[in-house]
């Protein structure tokens, strides 16, 4: 028996969709003929390669194994047969990413409609964003790009600055630290946190900790709406990026009566980073895409309805 690349190829889009049906649906052939080409490779490889669970297609731990190097091999081959001609027009690829949740509202949309307008033949998946989900789905294939702030990335990842923002800290209009906010007031109040990983600390609980401070966290939510409305009807305080807060947040701040100030100690600002493998660094099609999600996420305008770790 011998291997071919279309049982590669299948490998991978059952790998990439968890889904014998999905898988079809992007391959272009039938479920049939899908599962006929796991039975043989399969049979190749003397491994199940996948188990069928309750949400899917789970892989095996020999399906791991192989799957990086798969990936990569097949991204490869397909760069180097990629016309150098792109037009988005004719291109049917499924693009996958992520994107930090202070942006997602509004960058979600816009690069959607974006590329049904550019790409119509194409498709976009959005994936939930944190650090880490983010970078492991590019690392594994899963993603063929992310927007996040990663603050540590390996060598082999290529990286590109897309947007900068600050946080700033809210409270409700008749706080008694509204008129006037000091690191004493500021670390002696409760805050709320918002986090989309589960984190307990954020960012700016590092920037604390630099100058000898804490802050007590006494909520843990995964949206910046949440937090704004909790603050609203409380005494907690809440740390929100300022693009957010002047943008999409403003309905909700004007709202409930809140009001923003600086945080009253050193902070840098913070950076917004897209992320992509090196498998698809010269892919033609991907790079169109990239430079479509760089230039939304730099807009001017407020992005985001869920969590940066703040």
């Amino acid at each position: 028996m011998r291997f071919d690349l279309n049982l590669a190829a299948v490998l991978e889009a059952i790998m990439m969709e968890r889904n014998v049906t999905r898988a079809a649906a992007a391959l272009g052939m039938s479920q049939p003929a899908v599962s006929n080409a796991l039975r043989r490779a399969r049979a190749l490889a003397g491994d199940r390669l996948f188990l069928k669970v309750a949400a899917g297609m789970q892989p095996t731990a020999r399906m791991l194994a192989i799957w990086p190097e798969l990936h990569r091999s097949l991204g490869m081959i397909r760069a180097s047969i990629t016309p150098h001609h792109f037009d988005p027009r004719t291109e049917t690829t499924t693009f996958r990413l992520a994107v930090t949740d202070s942006l997602a509202v509004e960058a979600v949309s816009a690069i959607t409609m974006r590329l049904r307008a550019a790409a119509p033949l194409s498709r976009i998946a959005f994936s939930i964003h944190t650090n880490a989900n983010s970078l492991a789905g590019v690392e594994r294939g899963t993603l063929d790009c992310a927007v996040g702030m990663f603050p540590a990335l390996p060598r082999h990842m290529h990286v590109q600055g897309v947007r900068t923002d600050q946080y700033i800290c809210v409270m409700r209009r008749d706080h008694e630290f509204a008129q006037r906010l000091t690191l004493e007031r500021f670390v002696a109040a409760n805050h709320v946190l918002v986090t989309p990983s589960g984190n307990e600390l954020g960012v700016v609980d590092g920037w604390l900790s630099l100058q000898g401070h804490a802050r007590s966290i006494v909520a843990v939510v995964n949206h910046f709406a949440d937090a704004l409305r909790i603050v609203a009807e409380s005494d907690l305080l809440t740390c929100v990026p300022q693009s957010y807060v002047e943008g999409y947040g403003r309905a909700l701040t004007v709202k409930h009566g809140l009001v923003t100030c600086a945080l009253p100690f050193e902070t840098e600002r913070i950076l917004h980073k897209m992320i992509w493998h090196e498998r698809l660094h010269t892919h033609p099609a991907h790079q169109w895409f990239r430079a479509l999600v760089a230039d939304v996420c730099e807009l001017p305008a407020a992005f985001g309805d869920e969590a940066v770790e703040t």
